[in-house]
């Protein structure tokens, strides 16, 4: 662990924060590769046996003392940590401690796999740890034994709902530690946020942490050197009133909740501060440039790459505009911006699908979270994409925004002086972890074996027997009295899905970006005898669904998946909705070659070899099945890291030439 971990005094006066590298790209690889070998070589230093034995010594005197002496206990630990810092035998001392602590005040007392868990985080590891092993309660070990050594925490995860519930579970806890644990969510005011920062523990989402960092950048502007750090954090400590203080005491350790969805499924977007201009464009002008798109031929005027999203005018489309643009006004004689501006019509008609990539809530266009189907409410396209979506849906056309602080989540969680987290499903992407963050990755066990029966996916030739399967299999269920949660990949689909439940009678709950503030209820209720839910993609991740009264008994709760995600993880997180912490649980597939992640990607002379081996109302046979799912999956995994890999040198390259990292980082 670095130094500034190790004693913890030294934070403070400063703006802790890892220096950027730098290495060039060449000499970053093989420090990557080296890096790589000496970790393999010493994996065995988690031996989970000696580090059981190691916590379970110093638990031993704690087990039946009074509140009292467990009082005294916490003083000496806290005092012996901010002294010595994160020692090996102070760290066992602070799990045993924690740990029956937790039992006490929370009823919880960590198993030993999730002691595991918490030695590997707070040694700056991935943690693989399946759905529903207790992944919360896993991370209030290495959290409070580092906030009880001095070092601030910020333990992140990837929504506002989860960071709440998370900091408010655990307050009993982090009290009787004598820590300080608190949440930082969307719509809190500035000075709110402030003081949550100064303490111990702070829960918060990648998106809150991230925008306030970039906040405090603004306000040191182009002088971001130790010196001016430390006299901004003295101006804080001396002046609390000051008009202009930093949010943050730095980024010194911080536990992230599904690490995945966090440092890679949001990666491939960066971070962007903005305010609002005046609108150049006057609203007409975004009906003109549809209306000149909506003239167009496809493959005479342009065409279009689907895998890279591009679109090209031809001559042909380009005379065409220009005969068009008669009469319109003056602006349009531009020949750059009125093609830039048909394009971006084209864009958004094509590639940006409502209750897709979008919601519209009231009169707002609002952008819909690919891989979790949550609203990001604050969030908007660029370059007027935004509002030319707005123009589209008919909506009032909003004001652009101008830049004025970005960053990548990769450059932001790499500035931590020390990064760790934990998810269930880390393996597909653990080359990629290691390469971009320098973060191993280490399989926990479970607790207990895992009862999970994964049947046969299933491809029907047309979505007309696609529905006839998934409402018998439904239907099924539901006359056995098991709970069904049901996975779509958009909005509209789980619309769709619910009308056909309507239409067969079958009682059931819909948990889509439409219904984001009603998830708790929702899941609360999702594992309850004959309960059908339909959830977007991974609304819902991060919460247990409780099994209710002999659900156990009748084989637990059942997930149906009815498209292929774009990532062997998605799917893998939605059929880890069941079966959990040992109890029962089954999930399957019910797919057609009319879904569009299979349509869109094979063409029609595919398509129609693959439905010569369909039975009339059978599905394909299961090996075939299998090749044909799995080849969209690797395609669009490939793009998702060439996109990342394009986005990291991208912020390299800004970095080098602005030379400063103020406005643009």
């Amino acid at each position: 662990m670095s130094e500034l971990l190790l004693r913890p005094g030294l934070l403070r006066g400063s703006y802790p924060q890892k220096q950027e590298s730098r290495l060039t790209e060449f000499e970053q690889n093989a420090a990557i590769f080296f890096d790589k070998l000496r970790k393999q070589f010493t994996r065995n230093q988690f031996n989970q046996d000696y580090i059981i034995n190691k916590i379970n010594q110093y638990e031993a005197p704690l087990r039946n003392c009074s509140e009292e002496t467990l009082t005294i206990a916490i003083l000496e630990l806290r005092e012996k940590l901010q002294r010595y810092g994160l020692t090996e035998n102070l760290i066992a001392q602070a799990f045993a401690t924690i740990r029956e602590t937790a039992g006490r005040t929370l009823g919880k007392r960590h198993f030993d796999v999730q002691l595991l868990g918490g030695w590997l985080m707070i040694n700056g590891i991935l943690t693989e740890m399946e759905t529903g092993e207790g992944k919360t309660l896993t991370t209030t070990l290495p959290a409070c034994t580092a906030a009880m050594a001095g070092i601030p925490v910020h333990v992140i995860t990837a929504n506002d709902y989860l960071a709440a519930r998370d900091a408010e579970i655990m307050q009993q806890l982090y009290q009787r530690l004598g820590l300080k644990g608190g949440s930082v969510i969307d719509g809190m005011e500035t000075e709110q946020r402030r003081k949550i920062y100064q303490y111990p523990i702070v829960h918060t989402t990648n998106k809150q942490i991230a925008f306030d960092y970039l906040r405090d950048r603004i306000e040191m502007s182009d002088d971001t050197g130790p010196l001016k750090s430390q006299f901004r954090q003295i101006q804080r400590e001396v002046k609390p009133g000051n008009n202009n203080p930093l949010l943050l005491r730095g980024l010194c350790f911080a536990l992230i909740d599904e690490a995945d969805s966090v440092l890679i499924d949001e990666a491939k977007t960066p971070l962007i501060i903005t305010q609002t201009q005046p609108n150049e464009e006057h609203p007409e002008t975004y009906s003109d440039a549809l209306y000149l798109a909506s003239s167009l031929f496809i493959n005479d005027d342009y065409s279009i790459d689907p895998k890279t999203r591009e679109i090209e005018l031809t001559q042909q489309g380009e005379d065409t505009i220009a005969d068009l643009i008669i009469g319109l006004p003056k602006h349009w004689q531009n020949k750059r911006k009125r093609e830039m501006l048909v394009k971006q019509a084209l864009t958004a008609e094509y590639f940006y699908k409502k209750n897709i990539h979008y919601v519209i809530n009231g009169d707002k266009v609002q952008i819909v979270d690919e891989f979790t189907g949550r609203i990001m409410a604050d969030r908007a396209w660029e370059q007027g994409l935004h509002q030319m979506i707005e123009a589209k849906e008919g909506c009032v056309i909003t004001d652009k925004r101008e830049p004025l602080a970005r960053i990548s989540y990769q450059r932001f969680f790499s500035r931590y002086l020390r990064l760790a987290g934990t998810s269930g499903t880390l393996k597909e992407v653990a080359a990629e972890m290691h390469d971009i963050y320098g973060l191993q990755t280490v399989k926990v066990p479970t607790h207990q074996p895992s009862k999970r029966i994964m049947m046969q996916e299933r491809i029907y030739r047309t979505l007309e027997l696609k529905q006839q399967a998934f409402l018998a299999r439904v239907t099924e269920l539901y006359n056995h009295n098991r709970p069904v949660l049901v996975g779509a990949c958009s909005v509209a689909e789980s619309e769709k899905v619910s009308t056909w439940l309507q239409q067969a009678g079958l009682p059931h709950r819909v948990l889509n970006a439409n219904q984001d503030q009603h998830e708790a209820e929702i899941i609360a209720k999702a594992g309850q005898q004959q309960a059908i839910t339909v959830a977007t993609n991974m609304a819902g991740r991060g919460t247990d669904i409780a099994l209710g009264l002999g659900v156990a008994e009748l084989g637990g709760l059942h997930v149906i998946a009815l498209s292929r995600n774009d990532s062997r993880r998605i799917d893998r997180q939605l059929y880890g909705r069941c079966a959990r912490q040992g109890d029962p649980g089954s999930c399957e597939a019910i797919l057609s070659l009319q879904d569009p992640a299979i349509e869109h990607f094979y063409s029609s002379a595919m398509l129609k070899l693959f439905s010569r081996f369909c039975p009339e109302d059978q599905p394909i046979p299961d090996s075939l099945g299998k090749l044909i799912l799995r080849f969209p999956q690797q395609q669009n995994e490939k793009q998702q890291r060439n996109i990342r890999k394009q986005l990291m040198k991208q912020d390299r390259h800004l970095s080098r030439i602005l030379a400063f990292s103020g406005k643009f980082e």
